[in-house]
Parts: structure tokens; sequence; C-alpha cells
């Protein structure tokens, strides 16, 4: 399809930062790869569509950070610069894919980097409530809050620093299920995953809360990362404050088609005798992870 013809009569070259929400379980993560569905491939075919840039690297198109496949987010931030600022507030959203939107978006800079103007990201990890206990996989989540070394939980790139601070940790329940939310300074890959294990490994009482700061500091093998799905990039704190931007209407309807399909599929999983969903029971757990651990 080729660009969307649109009147407007902008010529000044602008930099806007977006905030991006996106639902993962359809893209092959956030970064562009070739030949694969990715947020930021979608993102940037809508901008050309629009003629907001006719290339990336003109644009300088940079996003704060990736996230693997199934993950989704609410805070993603992305930038870039264009000549028609006023289109690609109004009409972006609408060219947009439904699992994909823009929330807001704030004028910055020229050099306006996202990924080094973050000064913080907060992650949240959803668990089923069912055989997990909130209080230790709280007491658990708050040993990693300070400089660690995230190794054995974490995918570290060859010349990485292992080394990230975690500020602030919570874990608390909510309509049947129990959300890990993490603040950090950065985050490794999978590194959010991996804590998901060890909290789930500490909520079902496979090891006691006190040695996951233990297992941190321990040689060994890398803890494996808890599923992707449950995962969702809530914000990275780039200082700005952004005005808002509405959903079309397709993502809307597209939402609430997400939100019926997991209500029948909850309902079916009650009513055939389930009441753990996707949770590992202990043993099957502790035949998974009890020799890493």
């Amino acid at each position: 399809m080729g660009a969307v013809e649109t009147a407007d009569t902008e010529s000044q070259t602008v930099r806007i930062a977006f905030r991006v929400a996106y639902a993962g379980g359809r893209f092959a993560g956030s970064q562009q790869q070739p030949d694969l569905r990715t947020v930021e491939g979608v993102i940037i075919d809508a901008c050309i569509r629009l003629d907001l840039f006719s290339d990336f690297r003109s644009s300088a198109f940079i996003s704060a950070g990736r996230t693997d496949a199934g993950v989704s987010a609410q805070g993603q931030v992305i930038a870039f610069s264009t000549d028609y600022p006023d289109r690609a507030i109004t009409i972006l959203n609408r060219i947009l894919p439904p699992d994909c939107w823009c929330t807001g978006y704030a004028y910055v800079p020229p050099g306006f980097n996202p990924r080094y103007a973050a000064e913080t990201r907060t992650y949240r990890y959803i668990f089923p409530r069912a055989g997990l206990d909130p209080e230790m996989m709280g007491t658990a989540a708050r040993t990693s809050i300070g400089l660690h070394d995230f190794s054995r939980i974490a995918r570290v790139e060859d010349g990485r620093d292992p080394m990230r601070r975690i500020i602030t940790t919570g874990v608390w329940a909510e309509e049947g299920v129990i959300i890990f939310e993490v603040v950090g300074e950065s985050f490794l890959w999978n590194m959010v995953r991996g804590m998901a294990t060890l909290l789930m490994a500490a909520g079902s009482g496979l090891i006691t809360p006190d040695r996951v700061a233990a297992i941190l500091s321990e040689p060994g093998d890398r803890i494996p990362a808890a599923p992707a799905d449950p995962l969702i990039l809530w914000d990275v704190d780039c200082g700005l404050s952004y005005h808002p931007m509405e959903r079309s209407m397709k993502a809307e309807t597209w939402l609430g088609e997400e939100e019926r399909s997991h209500l029948v599929g909850r309902k079916m999983v009650e009513w055939l005798g389930g009441d753990r969903l996707d949770l590992p029971r202990n043993e099957e757990f502790h035949n998974r992870f009890g020799h890493l651990l």
C-alpha cells in the first residue's frame, strides 16, 4: 500500500517522542528483524505510509529498549523526527495495527534519544494466584534491591556489564493473580523473567526468600527465564509530560475481543476442574529447577 495522502502544510522538522503500548502475543519482539513482524517494524511501516519520513535512519527513529517475543508494553517510548508532526499525532494511531497504539506524545529536543534519556524502567510480571504465597515472594523480591551481578538469571552479551541496580520492588495480589513490579535503572536480556523464576520458586516453597540473594552471588548454570507472555514493560521514565492520544476504533474493538476471549478461556478452565492455569505444580517445578536452586 502506498503512502496515505493528507492535506497539511507543515514544513519544519521537529522531533517527537511517543509513549507506545502493544500486546506482545503476535510480535516477534519489539526490535526490527528482517521478514518478521515486530513492534518497530509496524510503526516504521505506518510512518512511511503516512510519509512522515522515507527512511527510519534519516528520521533517527529509535526506541528506549527492546522487548522479547511475547512481551507486552504499556509504556515503551519511541522517538523520530518529521516534517509533519500534526499528521503523526492525529493519524498515526489510525494506520497502526490494532495490537499496537500510541498513548501519548511529547515534543523533544532534536538530539533526544529515549534509550539514553531513560532514568528508570518499570516492569510488571503477572502470576496465577493459586499455589503461591505473595508474602514470601515479596520478601524474596526485596533481596534483589541494590546493585547486583545478575549473570545467573540473565543473558549477558559479550563485553556487557552484568551489574544492574534495582531501585524498588513490590508484590501484591489482586483479582486472582499476583503482580510483581520491579523498578531499575536498566535491565539485562531476560533478567526480569529470571527474577520471576526465582519468585515462583520462593512463592511455591521450593526455596526460602533469603536464598534468592545467595543464588545471585553463587557461580552456577543460568536460571531459566519464566514465560514471556505475563511480562509487561510498564513504564520508561524519560522525564517527559505526554499529551494524551486516543486509540483507534479498531484497537478498541480488538481489545474488547481479547478480553472476552480470556474470560471464556478462564471459565472453561474452571468448568474442567482446573485451578492453577499454567502454573507448574510444586513437584514439577522442583524437578525442573531444584538442581539449579
